[in-house]
């Protein structure tokens, strides 16, 4: 057993190889193999170098100790720094989601500071920039930011800021500068939510600058219009100061005239109107007026209402303040216009301009001009009716002195149909002219009738035939709606037909 201990750990050479029967020589100290004879093996060497190698291994073991106790150490430190590290890795887990956190708080937080914090910038936008309703916005920006005393004082300055601004424009259109009033309002309107916001905070400088405007504007188109006007009484004008019947060349200028009602040029300006020596017909006068007054009323309603009222307009009464000297001169050049005349074409075509101008400011809603427009007609309408009643006696006596000498119309009876033609394409309904048609169309009726009376039998009614006819024939082709009197012709004329 010991010997296949130490075969086990010390293996011999082969020639020195396993025998299965050894022998021990007494006195050679020598063991021998029963079964392979020739090989001994020295016990006492074996032995001693047995020894030896357990001697040798035991030091050796001795020495690995600190190594082992080391290695067990590191074994230790390792372990524990695997539990360090994932120590760490928790922690910088927790570390960045802290980081994160942190972030998002810090970019909250900088917007609240910026929100609540005024840039140097931003305050120099409040004191030095243009005012406009982007100006607005900005300081509504700011005043979200700031504290109560801030916001004090932030709209004490815009508010101050406003009201000079207001000022130095309505000093503008007091000035000799060549700036119009339109470019003032635009500049006026580009800020208007400014001035709403000067309301809110100060309502009674807001009333005194509006006012201020009012009679600026007052005195602007008071000026305006007295040199407009002056200009326009400088234009030589065509006057008819007898009836149709004693001009006959009269009642051809009406094909040229009505052309007014649909021209599409604009009014004349005041420099023009003084070098002008070519005489004009009345209602080219008086267009030209009505083109001023209401183009300059329209664009200060639309802007008045827009700019003080933000559109939505309730109150009227400035409108007559404003407006109501150049009202006023306007009524009195157009009885300056009027005065005298016997233009019956001139007076209801300016009847007809101002209904045209009506029913464009209706369509426009604008209604500061009702009451104006309307005045102009109650001077018009009872010069129309004058003309038409010396019109009738001048037809009155015509007829009676127009010679008969054959059955043929007389000349008066033309004169009567292209002056009917014209009336009628002028007239509407409800309006005075259609009285005044009926009444001259009587007083002709009656004055063929007593000229017919120098006929007998036939030849009394081919006469009245042949003039019913030739008024028939001429509305028919002048004034083709006028159905009613066309069928009323057609009647007389049937009724006489031979």
């Amino acid at each position: 057993m010991t010997i296949a201990a130490l075969q086990s750990l010390l293996p011999l050479d082969d020639n020195d190889g396993d025998n299965n029967n050894n022998s021990i020589d007494d006195r050679g100290g020598k063991v021998s193999s029963g079964n392979a004879p020739g090989k001994d093996v020295n016990l006492v060497e074996l032995m001693s170098k047995f020894h030896s190698y357990n001697k040798s291994l035991a030091q050796m073991k001795y020495k690995l100790q600190p190594i082992g106790s080391s290695l067990d150490s590191f074994s230790e430190d390792l372990k524990n720094l695997s539990l360090s590290l994932v120590s760490l890795e928790q922690q910088s887990n927790d570390l960045s989601k802290d980081s994160r956190f942190n972030k998002t708080t810090t970019r909250r937080l900088e917007q609240v500071i910026n929100e609540k914090v005024l840039p140097p910038d931003a305050v120099k936008e409040v004191l030095k920039e243009d005012l406009s309703n982007q100006y607005l916005e900005k300081v509504n920006s700011i005043l979200e930011r700031v504290n109560s005393d801030d916001a004090v004082l932030i709209k004490a300055k815009v508010v101050e800021r406003v009201r000079d601004f207001l000022i130095d424009q309505i000093r503008l259109l007091r000035s000799n500068k060549t700036s119009s009033s339109q470019q003032i309002q635009r500049r006026l309107l580009n800020a208007s939510n400014l001035f709403h916001f000067m309301r809110s905070q100060q309502p009674e400088l807001a009333s005194q600058l509006q006012n201020a405007y009012s009679h600026t504007m007052r005195w602007y188109y008071r000026s305006k219009f007295a040199k407009y006007i002056y200009a326009l009484e400088k234009l030589q004008k065509r006057h008819l100061e007898t009836s149709v019947f004693d001009s006959p060349n009269y009642l051809s200028t009406f094909e040229q005239r009505i052309k007014n009602l649909t021209a599409s040029e604009r009014c004349m300006p005041s420099q023009l109107a003084e070098t002008i020596s070519a005489p004009y017909m009345m209602e080219f006068v008086v267009r030209q007026l009505l083109l001023a007054v209401v183009s300059n009323a329209s664009v200060e309603y639309l802007f008045y209402v827009e700019f003080f009222y933000q559109g939505d307009e309730k109150d009227q009464s400035w409108a007559p303040q404003m407006f109501g000297d150049v009202f006023e001169m306007s009524r009195d050049f157009l009885k300056y216009v009027t005065t005298g005349t016997c233009d019956i074409y001139g007076v209801l075509l300016s009847i007809k301009l101002v209904h045209l101008e009506q029913s464009k400011l209706h369509d426009n809603h604008i209604p500061i001009l009702d009451e104006f427009l309307n005045s102009l007609l109650l001077i018009l309408w009872p010069i129309c009716t004058k003309i038409i009643d010396l019109n009738c006696d001048s037809l009155k006596r015509h007829m009676t002195k127009s010679p008969l000498k054959s059955l043929a119309p007389i000349s008066i009876t033309q004169q009567f149909g292209l002056f009917l033609s014209a009336l009628l394409r002028l007239s509407a309904n409800g309006e005075p002219l259609k009285l005044c048609i009926t009444r001259l169309t009587h007083d002709y009726e009656n004055g063929i009738t007593k000229a017919s009376n120098h006929f007998k039998g036939v030849d009394r009614d081919i006469f009245l035939y042949n003039n019913y006819f030739l008024i028939l024939n001429i509305v028919k082709i002048e004034a083709e709606d006028a159905t009613e009197e066309i069928n009323h012709f057609k009647l007389l004329a049937d009724a006489y037909k031979t």
